[in-house]
């Protein structure tokens, strides 16, 4: 299901976890946000609703506790309504709590389950030259792969066939000490065609 392009609405109240803060952050019906394919950032404060909207993408489905909603949470999917519980399979939050991200196999084993499972074409390998993540450690499990993990992350998403890569929010710093990795990772998810949301401080 390959979409081109995502506008989302909403007004509510959203507690925003990540494995590196955590942050209420609050949706207003006045905003509307116009996602592509290729990379959409966001650039704000981390509770000016940047992260709210791209958690609220990713992360509805699994942790709805997180969310209070006046609004029906459903977003237009080149241009046709489709609710929230309908774009979950194809949309994957770029962080350790996701429920994909949860396992203590390595990243080769994850990569190889998703393959299998979507019945897709390729290996293990080539997902790994791809996405080029080193090849030692491409062998750990998530929690090993250090500066490389964003890389991994959205080599198994790619692989459980997801769409949407919505990232956490990252302070300026933080999404700078990154960047080397961030960048080509989002060069090889645009050329996918893939919609990736990133929001980061100004």
């Amino acid at each position: 299901m390959e979409m081109k392009k995502i506008k989302l609405q909403n007004k509510g109240h959203v507690y925003c976890k990540s494995r590196f803060y955590s942050a209420q952050d609050s949706l207003s019906n006045n905003l509307s946000y116009h996602f592509h394919a290729g990379i959409n950032k966001l650039e704000g404060e981390i509770d000016s609703g940047i992260w709210a909207i791209s958690y609220l993408l990713s992360m509805y489905e699994h942790r709805p506790q997180d969310f209070i909603l006046f609004e029906r949470p459903e977003a237009l999917v080149d241009d046709q309504v489709v609710p929230l519980r309908d774009l979950a399979p194809f949309s994957c939050y770029m962080d350790s709590s996701y429920p994909l991200f949860s396992s203590k196999d390595t990243t080769r084993e994850l990569v190889t389950l998703g393959l299998q499972k979507e019945k897709a074409s390729g290996s293990a390998e080539e997902i790994r030259d791809l996405f080029q993540i080193d090849k030692e450690r491409f062998e750990r499990p998530l929690t090993g792969m250090g500066n490389e993990i964003f890389k991994a992350m959205a080599a198994i998403g790619y692989c459980h066939n997801k769409e949407i890569f919505c990232f956490p929010w990252l302070s300026r710093s933080r999404f700078q000490n990154y960047h080397n990795h961030l960048s080509v990772l989002l060069k090889t998810l645009e050329d996918l065609r893939k919609i990736i949301i990133v929001p980061t401080g100004m």
